[in-house]
């Protein structure tokens, strides 16, 4: 009876292991929210069905809630939406280059109220009118008498240290102020005259020349690039000239016959007034071009001597020679200026620059002495003054025929500096 019954439930077996096994497989289901889920499915009934989802959980749908159920894998699994995480990260600090200040070089020329110092070194050349005159003076009396004249080789000038400064102030359209300068060379003097014998005379020594001028000037014009000023001054010049080893060889035939050590001292004086005018142009902000030109209306005078030990070959009738003038005399000529001139800060500028002035001689009056130890006044006849006076009113007027003039440079490069001054008005 039990074999009989395991026989006739065997076929009802066997057409349960696939339904259990349908169960038993994993199923994707699809739900009509557009869920997908992946899951076993236990038991089910006409209205609901329980799973156990890929996770091992076990879940009741209503069937309701189903749209299809399918043996085969989805294409794509759901995924839950990740959400970053959100890590907490250290600011990473912000380089940022500083801006650079703005720097103003702009000058309103109509509201200055300024002082501006400058101070330059450079190298200064002078050519003075100083023993010359009284060598060509002689030389064109002698020519009356046939005496050979005195010829005098071109002295060379050798530049040294010379130095400019001033200050000016400027307040709206008017500036004035103090300019001055000095500048000097080491000369040469090499002379020869023939007599009886030939005569020769060396000297190396300094001259020096320094000046010194009042300013006032007005601003007539002005635009972004370019000023003028229309200026009027009074200047002083003040040159010397000294050389403490003037030596003369006399020589009489093939020997020599006398010899002088002396010293030779010039001084000069000119002062008077100056007209001109002053450019500025600027080439962007920082560069500038400055350029003046003054007429020179002076008077002065030069005073100078020679003074000498007279030393024959044979030391005797040793005698001390002294020759002194005294000149009085105008000049009318130019000074020229230029500097090119480029401001670092809106204050403090650098500049290289170039001044050169020239003037020529009218003489007015003119003294000449010569004095022997031995023989006394040289050529002056006690007994007879009015011959003297008359010998001074030639060589007076001899000496007014001859153009003299005089002539000095200065190369320079210095350093400016400007003091603002702010008014209540700016």
């Amino acid at each position: 009876m039990k074999l009989y019954s395991f026989r006739f439930l065997l076929p009802f077996v066997l057409l349960l292991i696939p339904v259990i096994s349908l169960f038993a497989e994993m199923k994707t289901i699809y739900l009509k929210n557009g869920q997908i889920i992946r899951a076993e499915i236990l038991q089910q009934t006409a209205t609901n069905m329980t799973i156990k989802t890929a996770e091992g959980k076990t879940i009741q749908l209503n069937k309701s809630e189903i749209n299809t159920v399918s043996f085969n894998e989805p294409a794509k699994l759901p995924q839950e939406e990740k959400k970053p995480v959100q890590t907490e990260q250290t600011p990473i600090p912000q380089i940022t280059e500083a801006p650079k200040p703005f720097v103003n070089f702009h000058i309103d020329q109509l509201k200055r109220n300024d002082l501006e110092a400058y101070f330059g070194l450079g190298a200064g050349r002078y050519s003075p009118e100083t023993q010359g005159l009284p060598v060509q003076t002689q030389n064109k009396i002698g020519l009356l008498s046939g005496t050979l004249p005195t010829v005098i080789d071109k002295p060379t000038h050798s530049p040294e240290l010379s130095q400019t400064y001033g200050a000016i102030y400027t307040w709206r359209r008017w500036s004035g102020g103090i300019t001055g300068s000095y500048l000097g060379n080491r000369s040469t003097y090499d002379s020869h005259s023939y007599a009886s014998g030939m005569m020769h005379s060396t000297g190396s020594f300094p001259e020096r020349q320094s000046s010194l001028k009042n300013e006032i000037s007005f601003l007539a014009f002005t635009n972004e690039r370019f000023d003028l000023r229309p200026t009027i001054g009074y200047q002083y010049f003040w040159g010397q000239s000294q050389d403490t080893n003037l030596s003369t060889s006399y020589y009489m035939g093939n020997s020599l016959y006398l010899y002088s050590q002396g010293v030779m001292k010039f001084n000069e004086t000119l002062k008077g007034y100056t007209v001109g005018l002053k450019a500025t142009i600027r080439m962007g902000e920082r560069w500038e071009n400055r350029l003046e030109y003054h007429n020179l209306t002076l008077s002065g005078n030069q005073d100078g001597s020679i003074v000498s030990a007279l030393v024959p070959a044979n030391l005797s009738q040793v005698a001390f020679y002294r020759q002194w003038q005294n000149l009085s005399w105008n000049a009318n000529g130019f000074h020229l200026l230029y500097r090119l001139v480029y401001r670092i800060t809106p204050t403090i500028s650098v500049y290289a620059g170039l001044q050169f002035y020239e003037w020529k001689y009218s003489l007015n009056s003119d003294q000449q002495y010569l004095y022997s130890s031995k023989d006394g006044l040289i050529g002056v006849d006690m007994s007879n003054p009015n011959a003297y006076l008359v010998q001074q009113k030639l060589m007076e007027a001899v000496a007014k025929t001859i153009n003299s003039e005089s002539r000095s440079a200065i190369l320079e490069f210095g350093m400016m500096k400007r003091f603002e001054f702010i008014g209540k008005d700016q």
